[in-house]
């Protein structure tokens, strides 16, 4: 297997003396395939990659958002779930009217028996209550150097999709987003803030994006072959 690299692109390239055309895929988990006649030079692939880049990036963008959940989580002592890039466990614990159903509690995720058969409306919340006060200073940070403000900020369920912004200005965000690390939620905002200027995803959009995180690339990369992971 050969791998070339284009600027921040890299594909597996395969050599097929049956194809008349060069051919680039993007697999399910955001890999990309590059199919060659043996005869094409490095110089013609290159040219055709810079034609077809915001092709990828928009394929690539669509990899990130709709990713499937690895496996159903159960809410039994001992699974994992993430918050903020890192896993932790569940510990089930006896009723105690004075905690709250689910909390993070010594490097664990706190239980209460009686909240089992909810757990996952209990974890939604938990995740919803959380990420909120983490969006909001990233999200103001980014206001001047973007030269935009959103009219709201609001969590919710979007399906797939982990960020969107609405016509009106309205940015919205998954309550998945709070099991992401800092620097894949740092790009999902920086995505939606860049919305709020850019409603494609045209060249001028992946400038301005570019121009406040340089390594974009690499979290399009992340989200796409580990997104699914941060699921419930």
């Amino acid at each position: 297997m050969t791998t070339i690299t284009f600027g921040d692109l890299a594909f597996e390239l395969r050599h097929s003396p049956h194809r008349r055309t060069v051919g680039i895929t993007v697999e399910r988990d955001g890999k990309l395939i590059l199919t060659s006649p043996p005869a094409v030079s490095i110089e013609t692939l290159e040219k055709i990659i810079n034609q077809k880049r915001y092709w990828i990036y928009n394929k690539l963008l669509r990899k990130e958002s709709y990713s499937v959940p690895e496996k159903v989580k159960e809410y039994v002592c001992g699974e994992k779930f993430y918050y903020l890039g890192r896993s932790y466990s569940v510990k089930l614990v006896d009723t105690v009217k004075q905690q709250p159903p689910l909390r993070l509690y010594q490097s664990r995720f706190e239980l209460q028996r009686h909240a089992q058969t909810q757990g996952s409306e209990y974890f939604i919340h938990w995740y919803k209550q959380h990420l909120s006060p983490i969006l909001e200073p990233k999200i103001a940070a980014l206001t001047n150097k973007i030269g935009a403000t959103p009219r709201s900020i609001q969590v919710r369920e979007l399906g797939y999709h982990w960020g969107s912004c609405g016509h009106q200005g309205n940015l919205y965000f998954h309550w998945r987003v709070a099991m992401l690390p800092q620097h894949l939620i740092e790009y999902v905002v920086v995505h939606e803030m860049v919305h709020l200027l850019e409603p494609h995803h045209n060249h001028d959009f992946w400038d301005r994006v570019e121009g406040i995180l340089p390594y974009y690339q690499d979290c399009k990369r992340d989200l796409a072959e580990q997104g699914a992971k941060y699921s419930l």
